[in-house]
């Protein structure tokens, strides 16, 4: 029987002849295929689903014709495909090709067979491993069967008895990996021991048989359960040696028992107060690395060491707690000086290094790194988080809990201290602000004081230091219009001495933070920088401030009409003592701030606060006079002209300069008038009209005919009075 067909030929006879030897070639194979797959698929249903005793693969001469048939059918292939290419499409035999496409599917059939058939003695060579501790081995064969097996499909008996071998493949690496397990338990295992005030720890390394130790940490990394089982470890590495390592002094000792097992033993005094410095946290930890290194690590036969792989478990709680724990809790006070500072990066760089060299972490991952190439910005970043927790901190405290005095008595033409409101002011960089004289709460004159000293250090530092600084500032100024008024809100809506207090407190930093000014202190980058950045805030402190005792001079002014008001018309004695009660009430609220606010708040400021409420119970008073045309009874008139002067002095007495204060007050020069016109006789209010130039300019015509009618009967005296009066 031909092998190959030896050359083209252009004779269809010659093609005819050569298609027919092929053609009986086929169906040969195919046979062989057929009978050697139906034996196979006989074995596996005997084995897999009747379960019963059968012949080997050996016996069936399963190698040796599997072999034969793949030979043959890789050279009667070769023909099958010289012999197509010698043809052209049209002259192919479409008998011909079904035939070969039927042997193509017979034998991947036949392949299939063969995968799920040399399952079983894969399964029992797997088991041989186990038995020679050869784990890895017996898992990895077992699981790449399992993918090979998966993705088949058959049916009938055929499916049942594949699902049965299935499951036998994945019940033996349940039991593969459970015996691995133990392996691993026996090898390494670590325990705590709790006293009233001791606690110990220790971690137990088998040596007695290092062979074993290799094929347990080599299986465990191969099928990806090495991390699995490092889990415990790892959260008791974390949360026990870590954590107690880095609170307390440590006593280690490293002894070995009598089976060869390595204990690395961690003795701890809870009584002892003196906490480790970073020194000794570091060399602890490297301790307990090395140990772990030696005696595991140095047995990882693998593409990677035993710490790369422990180090994935934990890497980043490690850092987080190295990082938030030690580093940052043993970083030096912000006053000390940048060399003790630079002792402890070295100590930071060395244990880095020894991190680095285990594989722990790789060089440019470590979070290490920027605490070792930038002291001062991890040094500073320090300074400016105490520099935020010590304001928060004084914030808390009550606006009243601590006062003193601060500002100048001298008379300074300083209206950028009351219009607030003038966001486009201009003034000069260079000339000094003078704040009034004022009582303010110590805690604000200690934040300043605390920017004023973090900005004098900053100087000696790099630029991007004092400016991320300003950012800071700023960040204070924002925190204090928010935190306290949120805080203390109570406070501000019903106390009047708080309320003056954070009116101060608001003006007092936005002067401070316009500097002394900063140009003479500062360099002039970094003086333009905070001029720039915190001038919004400086307004924005002097608004809320404003605002509130804005609102609570508003709520008191409203109260003060209100109540004088609200007597009824006309005037009578009752009236009248609803009258008097509402303005001893006004002149008993004016006295209580003046209480609280004199000599607290800027002297402008009092005089301005309480001129309005003088301002607006004068206008009532007034305007409740005026409101009524009928006569009052003459002894009405006499006691309101008492009440009228009574009020006056009352009002006189609230401030020390009375004088400078009643320019202030529109209608003053009106209302103390009121008192005289309301004791003069007719003929004397007629002569009062024509010669006082100050009752003319406060009242006008007809205010002043309404006083008389009020006063004097109707009569023929009253009528040419009032004629006169024009």
């Amino acid at each position: 029987m031909s092998e190959v067909i030896p050359e083209k030929s252009e004779n269809p006879q010659d093609f005819k002849k050569q298609r027919d030897e092929l053609s009986a070639r086929v169906r040969e194979l195919n046979e062989k295929i057929q009978l050697l797959s139906f034996s196979l698929q006989q074995h596996f249903i005997e084995l897999y689903y009747n379960f019963t005793p059968i012949k080997k693969l050996e016996q069936l001469n399963y190698t040796n014709r599997k072999c034969m048939i793949f030979k043959e059918y890789e050279t009667l292939n070769e023909s099958i495909t010289q012999l197509n290419e010698n043809l052209e499409s049209k002259e192919r035999n479409e008998e011909f090709c079904t035939s070969c496409k039927k042997l193509t599917d017979t034998l991947d059939y036949l392949k299939t067979l063969c995968i799920v058939v040399e399952g079983r003695p894969l399964l029992d060579k797997a088991n041989h491993q186990m038995e020679r501790y050869n784990y890895c081995d017996a898992i990895v064969s077992v699981k790449d069967l399992l993918v090979k097996v998966r993705p088949l499909k058959f049916e009938g008996n055929m499916a049942i008895a594949l699902k049965n071998m299935i499951e036998q493949a994945q019940n033996q690496i349940s039991i593969y990996s459970a015996h691995l397990s133990v392996e691993w338990e026996e090898i390494f295992s670590w325990t705590e021991g709790k006293g009233v005030n001791q606690l110990s720890y220790s971690l137990s390394v088998q040596q007695s048989d290092p062979l074993l130790i290799q094929k347990t940490l080599k299986s465990l990394y191969t099928i990806d359960k090495l991390n699995a089982e490092l889990a415990s470890f790892s959260n008791f590495f974390i949360n026990k040696l870590l954590h107690n390592i880095i609170r307390h002094n440590c006593d280690i000792i490293l002894t070995e028992n009598h089976v060869k097992a390595l204990t690395f033993n961690i003795n701890i005094d809870l009584s002892d107060p003196k906490k480790p410095n970073i020194q000794t946290i570091f060399n602890n930890l490297t301790a307990l690395f090395e140990f772990l290194q030696s005696s595991l690590g140095a047995q990882m036969q693998a593409d990677v060491t035993f710490i790369e792989v422990f180090a994935k478990s934990i890497k980043n709680s490690f850092f987080n707690k190295i990082i938030d724990d030690c580093i940052r809790n043993n970083l030096p006070s912000c006053d000390s000086s940048y060399q003790y500072y630079q002792n402890i990066v070295l100590e930071l760089d060395s244990f880095n290094k020894f991190l680095i060299d285990i594989k722990f972490v790789d060089f440019a991952k470590s979070p290490l790194n920027k605490f070792i190439n930038d002291t001062e910005c991890v040094l500073y970043n320090k300074k400016c988080n105490k520099l935020l927790y010590d304001v928060r901190q004084l914030l808390n405290q009550s606006l009243t809990y601590s006062t003193m005095t601060t500002g100048t008595i001298l008379e300074v033409d300083n209206e950028l201290m009351v219009s607030v409101t003038q966001k486009d002011f201009v003034y000069d960089l260079k000339s000094p602000l003078f704040l009034p004289k004022c009582v303010i709460s110590q805690n604000v004159e200690k934040i300043m004081s605390i920017i004023v000293e973090h900005l004098e250090e900053s100087v000696k530092l790099p630029e991007r230091y004092s400016n991320q600084l300003v950012l800071y500032i700023k960040d204070i100024a924002v925190m204090y219009q928010s935190l306290v008024p949120r805080k203390f809100k109570v406070n501000l809506q019903c106390c009047p001495l708080d309320i003056a207090l954070f009116f101060n407190n608001c003006f007092y930093l936005a002067h401070s933070l316009l500097g002394p000014p900063w140009r003479n202190t500062l360099p002039k980058p970094l003086a333009d920088l905070l001029n720039t950045a915190l001038f919004e805030c400086i307004q924005d402190l002097r608004i809320v401030g404003l605002e509130k005792i804005s609102l609570y001079l508003q709520d008191q002014k409203n109260t003060i009409v209100e109540k004088v008001e609200a007597n009824d018309l006309p005037w009578s004695l009752e009236s009248y003592d609803t009258f008097n009660y509402a303005i001893n009430h006004s002149l008993t609220l004016m006295k209580d701030l003046q209480s609280n606010w004199n000599c607290i708040l800027p002297e402008r400021m009092y005089e301005l606060s309480l001129c309005t409420l003088v301002q607006a119970l004068c206008q009532t008073m007034l305007g409740r006079l005026f409101s009524d045309i009928h006569p009052i009874d003459e002894e009405l008139v006499y006691i309101l002209a008492v009440r009228f002067e009574d009020t006056i002095c009352d009002i006189r007495s609230l401030f020390e300069d009375p004088s400078k204060s009643e320019e202030k007050v529109e209608g003053w020069k009106k209302f103390i008038k009121m008192p005289k016109l309301l004791k003069a006789q007719l003929l004397e209010i007629a002569e009062l009209w024509n010669t006082d130039k100050k009752i003319v300019a406060s009242y006008s015509c007809e205010e002043i005919r309404q006083i008389i009618k009020i006063r004097f009967p109707d009569d023929k005296y009253r009528l040419k009075i009032l004629k006169e009066i024009q």
